[in-house]
């Protein structure tokens, strides 16, 4: 399973919420009142292993593609994971890596009850999915979602879910920290929310509960335990709500962006540029013919505020333009030369800015930019997502990047839509090929056909 256990996070209502005193020292119950809308979400999926040959085989079709495409086996991997219910309709949340690349998925309520689903869709970048219940029962309790934007760092906070497969299990802590970004590139577009309410792995998709009995995260996230203990992060619920919502309305997700480069807004950083110090994201670059430059966004400009959310991280301002579908006006708060600005966005589409989608065996591609080109050293395709029960199924998974294609006996080419192309129509013809990935910061090699 993924290293990282989501958690969906929202805001306590502003009327009283009890404490562990309150309710005579205890929380029971709380939990009878939410534990039935908590799922197990139970995936399949069927892996194609390649058998390794000797060594000089190896290198020729690497390097060249001499040779044949190797051997390969069948294998079945099973993965738990958490979720909760959304509505009376079956709708479940749950995490991109419980699900990713599943063939088959099956959600099991609190009363052990099992029942086959499909995958509606899913978001890499904040690992967010949707499954729905093929025949959902009529006795579905959905949860009540909250308002992420008003948790509050000391708020008490319950984790419900299935971790290391012992069952349902419930832990209890605080928010410990908001706006969390975790670095790397498994998740790049969510603010986490932190807390020390114990997670694990298995925990991935359950919900993060206020004392109120509203969902504020889903646990998405733990540190190494052998460097941390209870250190776990959520992704707030108002981010995966309106993921979730695209991916109901649309069957995918549309990812705002401005075509602008941040970093973090320092005293440092004020002084060399001669302007007042305030919390929030400097501008570095503006790209032209952008949205930000049509919407009148400079270099140097600091963003305080996106809509009515205070920006604290560069990371978090960038999870905020991204969650917001393209065409959205957005409101952005901004500090230029001592003055306070307010400028309004129309926010754009990153994957058509980054030359649009293709298909290749199920897969839904998108290029990158030339800015992440840069940083791996070659152009690239992004996996954004995988058609349960396609030909990609259990060999491509979201988030990959395509960097070479190899067909038959050819030297291996760049990357391109075109060159998939033809690689699909070398396995209409009973041929083969070899793609060069990146997944998760690793290079790895994958025979097709």
């Amino acid at each position: 399973m993924h290293p990282f256990a989501v958690v969906l996070a929202v805001g306590l209502a502003q009327t009283a919420v009890p404490t562990p005193a309150d309710n005579s020292r205890s929380v029971a119950p709380l939990v009878d009142r939410v534990k039935a809308s908590v799922v197990t979400i139970h995936s399949t999926k069927v892996i194609q292993r390649v058998q390794r040959q000797d060594p000089i085989s190896e290198y020729l079709r690497e390097q060249f593609g001499i040779g044949g495409g190797g051997r390969t086996r069948r294998e079945t991997e099973q993965s738990l994971g958490s979720g909760f219910i959304l509505d009376r309709s079956g709708t479940i949340l749950t995490n991109n890596h419980v699900i990713a690349g599943a063939d088959e998925v099956a959600v099991q309520l609190s009363d052990n009850r099992r029942f086959t689903a499909k995958v509606l869709g899913s978001d890499p970048d904040t690992d967010v999915a949707v499954v729905q219940i093929a025949r959902p029962p009529a006795d579905l309790r959905p949860v009540t979602l909250g308002d992420s934007d008003r948790v509050r760092v000391g708020d008490y906070v319950l984790a419900i879910g299935n971790p290391l497969g012992l069952g349902q299990t419930v832990t209890m802590g605080i928010v410990s920290a908001k706006n969390r970004a975790l670095g790397g590139k498994i998740i790049k577009f969510a603010d986490f929310i932190q807390t020390d309410a114990a997670i694990n792995q298995g925990n991935s998709g359950g919900p993060l509960f206020n004392f109120g009995g509203e969902v504020i995260g889903i646990n998405s996230a733990i540190l190494n335990p052998a460097m941390a203990m209870n250190v776990g992060f959520a992704i707030p619920i108002n981010l995966a709500r309106r993921i979730a919502d695209q991916i109901k309305s649309h069957g995918r997700v549309a990812r705002g962006f401005l075509g602008i480069q941040t970093s973090d807004f320092s005293p440092d950083l004020a002084q060399r540029i001669g302007a007042p110090f305030a919390t929030g994201a400097l501008i570095n670059v503006v790209d032209p013919k952008s949205p930000a430059d049509s919407a009148g966004l400079r270099p140097n400009d600091v963003v305080t505020q996106v809509g009515s959310v205070p920006v604290e991280s560069a990371q978090q301002m960038l999870a905020i333009i991204g969650s917001h579908a393209p065409g959205e006006k957005i409101a952005l708060h901004v500090q230029r030369g001592g003055k306070a600005l307010q400028i309004v966005a129309v926010v754009g589409d990153r994957a058509k800015a980054a030359g649009g989608e293709a298909q290749f065996l199920g897969a839904s591609l998108s290029p990158i930019t030339a800015r992440e080109a840069k940083e791996i050293g070659a152009p690239a395709l992004r996996v954004v997502a995988v058609s349960a029960g396609s030909p990609a199924s259990g060999a491509l998974q979201e988030g990959d990047l395509i960097v070479g294609v190899v067909i038959g006996q050819q030297r291996m080419a760049v990357a391109t839509v075109a060159a998939l192309k033809k690689l699909e129509d070398e396995l209409a013809r009973g041929g083969w090929g070899r793609l060069r990935l990146v997944r998760a910061g690793y290079e790895i090699w994958i025979n097709v056909g």
